[in-house]
Parts: structure tokens; C-alpha cells; sequence
């Protein structure tokens, strides 16, 4: 198996771009919301990487790693307040970066330690790299941070699917405040869904060997992507899920899904729509080589028929006096 740490995997291509595009997004709006009521909100990195992409051939810098963006909207967040003479959008942000890779966390621990010299507010933004395995570090966490209610946004971003329980992840949601952004790798698990030394990793990784049952089944992507939002909602107790596609760089072949997570339903709503307005025509999906030609065209049936959605809203809620947020939720 191909080490994490191979050049491969750090080629930075458009559908990575497209991941943290949504992440960032988010985080720019997760982070004034949860830290105007808390004095100390926490993002947990479950696999950090290596902290940045650099091109092969120059050894250039073309990208950085999801735990320098997070620290960068951090920091951005906080000079927004001061250029604006406002009251900072947070206390204490919290960074915590696992990676297990020894070669990956050297490197993370390098480019880390530069970005702590464009980081101006250091008082408040504080990072943590851990090279262990992702359900260690997620179980410290969670014993700190059990004395306080402190938010958690836990961005699960594995090469494969192992190493992520689903009771780690089960763990996490149980912080009311907690939400989950998982990278659900549901091309490799179809792919080798099959072979019989993985039982263990794949009973482990949906906390179930209800897993077993989609072998047989024609499509076997949706079928896993399913079993796991039910896991997420009917063990994790989780109230709001939303998933978002991506498809190969290369060809229109998914590869993953963007699996959001959350018991609040501003948090839902934001997310759900960032992946709309990333997505191609509202598909929910980035579609590879095909999602510019999907972007640009209009096709009949794209806008939904306004009288149908009349008529349902009237039906569902009659007799009830409701406002629009409450509509939204309850639909």
C-alpha cells in the first residue's frame, strides 16, 4: 500500500481545491457564530497531511493544507475586527492537527512553525500538532474539554477509510456542540469492499456489519453513502445530515463525498448552502471534467415547478402559524 506520504498523494488537483473551498467557506462562518457565545472554540484536524502542496517540478508552494487555512481565516477573522474597530469574533481559537505519517508530520511541524510568523494575533489563536492516530488524539480532546462546553468542528479528511471509527466519530457528536466534516471514501470502499482482510476495518469504520449486506447490491456507492448518514443519524443521534459529491479530477467518476454533520440547524443551512453554490447547477456534486460544460448550460426542468412546492407547503403545514426559519427546518 502506498505510503501517505508519497508524492502522489500531494499533487494538488482540482477536486482538493474544491474540498477546501467548502471547508473554508464554512469555517468563515462557523467561527464568529460559536465563538460570540464561547469563550473557546476548537477545530481538530483528524488528518492534517503534510501542510502544504508544492509542485514537483519547481518545488513551489502551489497550496496550503486544511489546518493552515484554518488558521489563516482565524487570523484573518480577527483583523477584520480590529481594521473595523469591532470586538474580536472570538476569544480562543484552538487548533489541534493529528497526523500519524512520521514524514507527513515533519513536514507539518516545518510549515507550521513558519505560518506562526504571519499569524498577528498569537494571543488568541493557538495550534497543537499531534502525531498519533486520529482516535487518541480525538479522545484527549474530548476528556479536556468535558470540564467546559467547548464547540468542536472536526475535519476528517482520511486517504483511505481506516483509522476513523465510527465510535470516535459517534463520540465526538455526543458534544451538542459538535459537528463533523467527513471525507467519506466511498470509491475505495466499493472498490475493495470484498476482500476478506478488511471485515475488521470496514465493521469498525461503520460501527455496524450492516456493510455486508450492500455486496450484492447494483449500486453499491449509494448504498454506502446511506448506511453510513443512517449510522450518523440513528446511532450518533445526529439531526441534520447533508452529503456533497465529488467526483475525479480527471473523469466524471466519483471518488468521495463531503459528509456534514451537525445537531444545529443554522450550521446545516449554512453548509448545505455552500456545497449548493459550489456545485454545478445545484447538483450537490463537483463533476470533474464535466462540471464546467453542467455549469454553463440551462436545461428545462432545472428550476422546480413553484405551484408544486405551493401545494406541498400548504398541505404540510395547514392550520399552523410558523415563521420561514421554522418552515425550513420542519420541511
Amino acid at each position: 500500500m502506498t505510503k501517505d506520504s508519497a508524492p502522489a498523494k500531494w499533487e494538488y488537483r482540482e477536486h482538493t481545491r474544491v474540498k477546501h473551498i467548502v471547508l473554508e467557506k464554512y469555517l468563515v462562518a462557523w467561527i464568529p457564530i460559536l465563538g460570540k457565545w464561547y469563550p473557546r472554540i476548537c477545530y481538530l484536524d483528524g488528518f492534517a497531511g503534510r501542510g502544504e502542496y508544492r509542485d514537483e517540478t519547481s518545488g513551489e508552494v502551489v497550496a496550503f493544507g486544511s489546518p493552515i487555512i484554518a488558521l489563516r481565516v482565524a487570523n484573518s477573522l480577527l483583523e477584520r475586527c480590529e481594521e473595523k474597530n469591532r470586538e474580536p469574533y472570538f476569544g480562543q481559537f484552538r487548533c489541534v492537527a493529528v497526523e500519524k505519517d512520521a514524514d507527513n508530520f515533519k513536514n507539518l511541524r516545518d510549515v507550521l512553525q513558519r505560518e506562526k510568523e504571519n499569524i498577528a494575533f498569537r494571543n488568541r489563536i493557538q495550534v497543537k500538532p499531534e502525531n498519533q492516530e486520529f482516535a487518541t488524539v480525538a479522545g484527549k480532546v474530548l476528556e479536556e474539554t468535558e470540564a467546559e462546553i467547548m464547540p468542536i468542528f472536526s475535519f476528517i479528511d482520511p486517504f483511505g477509510f481506516g483509522g476513523v471509527p465510527f465510535k470516535t466519530v459517534n463520540n465526538i457528536l455526543s458534544n451538542p456542540k459538535t459537528e463533523v466534516f467527513f471525507n467519506f471514501m466511498v470509491s475505495a470502499i466499493a472498490r475493495f469492499i470484498e476482500h476478506p482482510q478488511l471485515g475488521e476495518t470496514l465493521t469498525e469504520l461503520f460501527g455496524t456489519e450492516e456493510w455486508k449486506n450492500v455486496i450484492r447490491l447494483p449500486d453499491r456507492e449509494k448504498a454506502l453513502i446511506e448506511l453510513y448518514r443512517k449510522q450518523l443519524h440513528d446511532v450518533a443521534g445526529v439531526r441534520y445530515g447533508w452529503h456533497f459529491r465529488v467526483c475525479e479530477s480527471e473523469r466524471l467518476r466519483t471518488l468521495y463525498y463531503l459528509v456534514h454533520a451537525t445537531n444545529n440547524f443554522k450550521g446545516h443551512s449554512i453548509m448545505k448552502g455552500i456545497m449548493f453554490n459550489q456545485s454545478a447547477l445545484g447538483s450537490f456534486a463537483y463533476l470533474g471534467p464535466a462540471d464546467v460544460s453542467e455549469r454553463s448550460q440551462m436545461r428545462l426542468f432545472d428550476i422546480d415547478d413553484i405551484g408544486q412546492l405551493k401545494e406541498y407547503l400548504l398541505q404540510k403545514f395547514a392550520g399552523q402559524t410558523l415563521t420561514y426559519d421554522q418552515v425550513q427546518e420542519s420541511a
